[in-house]
């Protein structure tokens, strides 16, 4: 059954000796819930961290949240929603999938990971969500989802619309230019014998390729210029990694 516990990261942080408070979502009948009833979940108020918990057989499930910043609880409602649609499908699937009795280690299942409110230039917002999935093989596989706000009106309005990477650069030319410089980045970091291929292939100019683009502020608010990810097996072998690739404004936009 899902569980959600005050995060005590922060506590250990300051040093306190903290007793955790733990709000259990009790879901009535039998011991082990339906599909049905593993979706009567209730929303937290983000006013504290959070973390949510739930587990099963040979599952377990862990994501943590920040304290909401007031003005921006629509950002966490979101991102509640989507993890908890992925906890609720992962369950099925480990459900329909595991055999019954006991399992070894390494037959468990886990999603576990975490949402941050990432720095933003002025008038925008940029939440990510990262998680890491094992279900069997070889190793897990780090997600990532990014949630891009603009706020909407004049000075003063908190009215936020969401925008994506086609908001974010000027138009497809500047994609292209955007596209040139992460390739030939990569193509130095990822040496000395890259797969040239492979990163055209995962980083050109298709917008496809930069959906986990987002916008970088300088000291003052201003935007300095944008960074993009790049998942596991996207422009290069698993033992790469992920790749963030930091484009200043004043190369993209000389």
């Amino acid at each position: 059954m899902p569980v959600l516990t005050d995060s005590t990261r922060a506590a250990h942080a300051a040093g306190l000796l903290l007793t955790i408070l733990t709000a259990i979502l009790v879901f009535r009948g039998a011991a082990a819930a339906s599909p049905d009833l593993s979706r009567r979940v209730r929303v937290p108020d983000f006013e504290n961290a959070v973390t949510v918990v739930d587990s099963g057989h040979g599952w377990t499930y862990s994501f943590e949240y920040p304290a909401a910043v007031p003005g921006l609880e629509f950002i966490w409602d979101s991102v509640y929603s989507d993890m908890d649609e992925r906890r609720v499908s992962f369950a099925d699937e480990a459900g329909s999938v595991l055999p019954e009795g006991p399992l070894e280690q390494w037959e468990s299942w886990i999603m576990e990971g975490g949402m941050s409110l990432l720095p933003s230039p002025d008038g925008m917002a940029t939440a990510m969500c990262e998680y890491w999935v094992f279900t069997g093989g070889a190793h897990g596989m780090n997600n990532t989802i990014l949630y891009r706000y603009a706020l909407t009106g004049g000075p003063g309005s908190q009215d936020w619309a969401e925008i994506d990477s086609r908001d974010l650069l000027a138009d497809s030319a500047e994609l292209v230019r955007f596209s040139a410089i992460v390739c030939d980045t990569l193509k130095v970091r990822l040496g000395p014998d890259p797969d040239r291929e492979w990163i055209l292939r995962g980083a050109g100019p298709y917008w496809e390729n930069y959906s986990l683009l987002y916008p970088v502020p300088d000291s003052s608010g201003a935007l300095a210029g944008f960074t993009v990810r790049f998942a596991e097996y996207a422009v290069g072998p698993y033992c790469f990694g992920q790749q963030e690739i930091f484009v200043p404004l004043a190369l993209l936009r000389p």
